[in-house]
C-alpha cells in the first residue's frame, strides 16, 4: 500500500528531527530542507504528497513559497509557525495552504492531518496529481498531466517491479523484471526485456512528461522518477 511522502521545510534542525523520527516511524517517507531554496533542490528527485512549511525561513516567506508550490503543483501545504494570531493563519489559508499547525506541533494532531489529507488523495487518483501514479487494482498508469493508459499483464507487472524497487531507491535486476513477467529462465541474449522497455517508452510517454526510465548499465533498468502505487 502507498504510503505519504513528506517534505520538512524548517531551518531548525533541531525542530525537523523529533518529527521526523515520528513520520519515519509511521512509515511515512521523509525528506527534509532548511530553505526555499534547498526545498527546490529536494523537488527536483522528490515528489511529496505534502510539504509542512515552516512561515519564517532564511531566504523566502513561507506564505510566498506556499502560493507558489499551490500554483505549480498539486502538493497539499501545512503551514507551520510559532505565530498563531488569527491574521497569521489567515494570511496562510489565503496563500494556500491547506491547514496551518501552531508550533509546538501535536504529533498526534499532525499525524491526522497527513492522513487525512493523504487518504483524500489516493480517494481521488484521477486528479491531476502532478506525478506518476499505478492503479493497482484497475491495472492503469496515470500520468502526471492525468492521461490514463490501461495496461496488460506484462506491462502491469513490470511496472510494479519497478515501482516498487524505486520507492527503495534501487534499480530493478534483468533476473527480477523477467521473473515478473514469467520468464525467470530467459537466455542470457535474450532481447525481449529491452523490446518491452521500448514499447513502454514509446506507449506511456506524453509531450510534457516522457516516462521517466533508464538504462542501468550490467543491471537492468530504473526509474527515474517515484511511481506511486495506489
Amino acid at each position: 500500500m502507498a504510503k505519504p511522502r513528506v517534505v520538512i521545510v524548517d531551518d531548525d534542525a533541531d525542530f525537523r528531527a523529533p518529527i521526523k523520527a515520528v513520520l519515519i516511524n509511521e512509515g511515512i517517507m521523509v525528506e527534509e530542507a532548511e530553505s526555499a531554496s534547498q526545498l527546490s533542490q529536494v523537488l527536483e528527485s522528490f515528489q511529496p504528497d505534502m510539504v509542512l512549511l515552516d512561515v519564517n525561513l532564511p531566504d523566502d516567506s513561507g506564505f510566498n513559497v506556499a502560493r507558489h508550490l499551490k500554483q505549480n503543483t498539486y502538493v497539499d501545504v501545512v503551514m507551520l509557525s510559532s505565530m498563531g494570531e488569527v491574521e497569521h493563519r489567515v494570511s496562510g489559508l489565503n496563500s494556500g495552504a491547506d491547514y496551518y499547525l501552531p508550533k509546538p506541533v501535536d504529533m498526534r494532531e499532525l499525524l491526522a492531518v497527513i492522513h487525512n489529507r493523504f487518504t483524500t488523495q489516493m480517494a481521488n487518483p484521477v486528479r491531476k496529481s502532478g506525478r506518476w501514479t499505478l492503479d493497482a487494482a484497475g491495472w492503469l498508469l496515470i500520468t502526471p498531466d492525468d492521461q490514463q493508459h490501461p495496461l496488460n499483464s506484462s506491462e502491469f507487472a513490470l511496472l510494479n517491479e519497478l515501482a516498487k524497487q524505486s520507492q527503495l531507491s534501487k534499480p530493478s535486476t534483468r533476473e527480477a523484471l523477467y521473473t515478473a513477467i514469467g520468464k525467470p529462465n530467459y537466455s542470457p541474449e535474450s532481447r525481449s526485456l529491452d523490446l518491452h522497455m521500448s514499447r513502454l517508452r514509446q506507449r506511456l510517454s506524453t509531450d510534457q512528461f516522457p516516462f521517466p526510465i533508464k538504462t542501468v548499465r550490467n543491471v537492468g533498468y530504473e526509474l527515474t522518477e517515484t511511481i506511486t502505487i495506489l
